[in-house]
């Protein structure tokens, strides 16, 4: 998975030109991406997301090979109350100040 910052070299092997349609406001962001991280390469921003993809697939079959999903959907919702963030804080009470 590559992150912000990092430095993507020229892609080894051989490249094919594609043709894609996207939205208007999602080709904005590849290209404010691809200027802040890659001199504008807009390309290098999809081999970034080609390469984020891949991992997905690769952790959908390390999944599939152990037998698939194991939690059901009751599980998860379960999971998702007991992690989810609590606004319930307690209030700190302030200490009177004393009279001099």
């Amino acid at each position: 998975m590559c992150y912000p910052g990092s430095i993507m070299s020229k892609r080894a092997g051989t490249t094919e030109k594609i043709s894609i349609s996207v939205r208007s406001s999602d080709l904005a962001s590849l290209r404010k991406r691809a200027k802040r991280l890659y001199g504008g390469n807009v390309s290098a921003v999809i081999a970034e997301l080609a390469a984020d993809a891949a991992l997905l697939e690769g952790m959908h079959d390390l999944v599939e090979r152990l037998g698939g999903l194991s939690l059901t959907e009751e599980d998860r919702e379960s999971l998702d109350r007991e992690w989810a963030p609590r606004s319930d804080k307690p209030t700190r009470k302030r200490k009177a100040k004393k009279a001099a």
